[in-house]
């Protein structure tokens, strides 16, 4: 179906690829793995013509292609569902569905609004079992919200190939058992499938064949047969990855936060709970279960309407984020592309962007004490980046994720908000996110872990706080705790004994 040969790409100070040839069969699903920076995405972005190959072909059921553009990849059937959602906020969600390819009447190609906003609600429910109004704003929607109209858009496009890049990074177990499925029946109809993922449990439940990138080259492709999660590790990174998970930390008896009947106009009701130093909190539900819009109204007070949040006993009041930085509160969001980082700055100035304070005399920055600090954290979080000066865009995900926390370790925070701190980070780059989690909270630090990977938080929180429908319905504590246990719990189960049962 689809063949790219001996492609090439280098950017300021960087090989991206080297001699890479990628090959997909018609009707297959054909996992792409590799680190964070091994070239995975560059690669994909130069088959959806975002990227130019600097040398090398593409070839598509046979045919080499001259002039790979946007509009040839449309009319050949490739499809793409990127990491990063390409959204219109402002869009309506009918309108970012059917944008292009709006249904009309008439001779003058009129289009009946409330029929569209109707046929995209019942569309979204029917492909991909979202059920959301066709007249909402997109921006108004989660960030898992967002991925399924997109992908629900590309099954608009009678596809021929659709790529996948980290699909499930911000999607629950159970949406995610509900692409599974969208994936099969395309199979089904012989669309080919490339699918990009950091769940190697994944690869192997659902792909054919895996192809392996490291350093911008090609490491091998092989069936998925008889491959176990420790083979592709060892493939991905060429070395053995430790337990991910140290021995949890005992926190201590002092309160750091301490949220009191905290109520969003929308999102959550009367939440209650606390953090202590030292202790990681783990807070998970099922999309729109209001998890994640409550780390942001800690940290910015958005959309609260009533409850009293504490830091060390003392009242937030209405924060912005320049007084949580000034308290000692560091978040780091679920959309680290438009909320964590400032795209068009360098490594070195998203870094200290909350700290600039502790590297300044007065309202001069010392540069030199500025750029230690900043090779510390580089160094620290093994951030790969040709230099301090290179704009934090041309970074990988997992790298610009990592500057992300930087950016809050820089500042000395007492609390960390950490919402989806992994998501579509790779095996290597996530152990060293986990080490310095416990590093964090062995320091005193509390942590509030808002997570969908039930593996992360299990192994990972003191304590996990399930939501339900804008609530706090359960709290799971002990050694004991299991993965299977918190999805009964985040599907609104009771435990009972041995038996998981359902309301």
């Amino acid at each position: 179906m689809l063949e790219m040969v001996n492609i090439n790409k280098s950017f300021p100070g960087v090989r991206a690829l080297q001699d890479v040839t990628f090959q997909l069969r018609d009707g297959e699903i054909h996992g792409l793995i590799g680190e964070n920076g091994a070239g995975k995405s560059t690669l994909m972005k130069i088959l959806a013509g975002i990227y130019h190959h600097d040398h090398g072909e593409i070839r598509f059921q046979g045919s080499k292609q001259g002039r790979w553009t946007a509009r040839v990849i449309e009319r050949l059937g490739i499809q793409f569902i990127h990491q990063e959602r390409h959204v219109v906020p402002y869009l309506t969600v009918a309108e970012s569905l059917f944008l292009g390819i709006e249904p009309t009447y008439s001779p003058l190609k009129l289009i009946n609004r409330r029929n569209l906003e109707k046929q995209a609600s019942k569309v979204l429910q029917e492909k991909v079992g979202l059920v959301v109004e066709g007249n909402k704003l997109v921006g108004e929607l989660t960030v898992g919200e967002q991925q399924l109209v997109q992908i629900c858009r590309a099954l608009l496009q009678n596809p021929k190939v659709i790529v996948f890049d980290e699909p499930t990074a911000v999607l629950a177990k159970r949406e995610a058992n509900r692409l599974f499925e969208i994936i099969r029946e395309l199979q089904k109809n012989k669309i080919a499938i490339i699918y990009i993922s950091h769940y190697f449990g994944e690869i192997i439940d659902i792909c054919d064949r895996i192809t392996v990138l490291r350093n911008g080259q090609k490491v091998d492709t092989v069936g998925i047969e008889g491959l176990t999660i420790e083979d592709m590790v060892q493939m991905t990174v060429g070395r053995e990855i430790v337990d991910q998970f140290s021995e949890k930390n005992q926190s201590t008896d002092e309160v750091l936060l301490e949220v009191k009947d905290l109520t969003h106009k929308t999102d959550f009701r009367h939440v209650d709970f606390s953090v202590r130093k030292g202790e990681i909190v783990g807070i998970t539900g099922l999309m729109g279960s209001g998890h994640t819009s409550l780390g942001m109204s800690i940290y910015d007070h958005y959309g609260v309407v009533n409850g009293v949040v504490q830091l060390e006993g003392k009242p937030l009041g209405r924060l912005k984020p320049e007084g949580a930085i000034a308290k000692g509160i560091g978040y780091v969001p679920e959309d680290r592309r438009n909320l964590g980082i400032v795209q068009d700055l360098s490594v070195r100035e998203n870094i200290t962007l909350a700290s600039l304070k502790r590297v300044s005399r007065g309202s001069v920055i010392n540069q030199k004490a500025e750029k230690q600090k900043v090779a510390s954290l580089i160094e620290r979080l093994a951030i790969r980046t040709p230099n301090q000066e290179e704009p934090v865009n041309f970074l990988s995900g997992g790298n610009q994720q990592k500057v992300v926390i930087s950016k809050w370790l820089s500042s000395g925070a007492k609390l960390y908000i950490l919402n989806q701190p992994t998501a579509a980070v790779d095996v290597g780059a996530k152990a060293e996110i986990y080490s310095l989690i416990h590093e964090l909270a062995k320091e005193g630090a509390g942590i509030l872990l808002i997570s969908q990977d039930l593996q992360e938080l299990v192994g990972l929180s003191n304590r996990i706080l399930v939501m339900f429908r804008g609530e706090i319905i359960d709290e799971l504590e002990g050694s004991n705790v299991t993965t299977d246990q918190v999805l009964v719990s985040m599907m609104g189960g009771e435990q009972n004994g041995t038996d998981d049962k359902i309301s």
